[in-house]
């Protein structure tokens, strides 16, 4: 198993990565205050916070709170203050 790091926004979204020993992707990533447009899902996203709050699809999330994107919707959200988050790919 290799892990990958990602960067986004000029280092101000940042990201681990890994796939599982079954072929599934998962993400753990830090969001810095600001507004990320990613595209759109090419697989099921579904988002867990795991701190701060995150805004997405007109809905506030908060510790624990989930959140899917569907295949070819668009991956938007808000962050008002430093935000930690987990990610499943389907």
């Amino acid at each position: 198993m290799a892990i990958t790091h990602n960067s986004y926004y000029e280092g101000r979204v940042q990201s681990l990565g890994f796939t599982d020993g079954n072929g599934k992707d998962a993400t753990v990533g830090v969001l810095e205050p600001g507004i990320y447009k990613f595209g759109r899902a090419e697989r099921r996203e579904i988002i867990i916070v795991l701190h701060g709050t995150i805004f997405a699809k007109g809905q506030i999330l908060a510790i624990h709170d989930t959140i899917c994107f569907e295949v070819g919707e668009e991956v938007e959200v808000e962050v008002r203050e430093t935000a930690a988050y987990g990610c499943v790919y389907f």
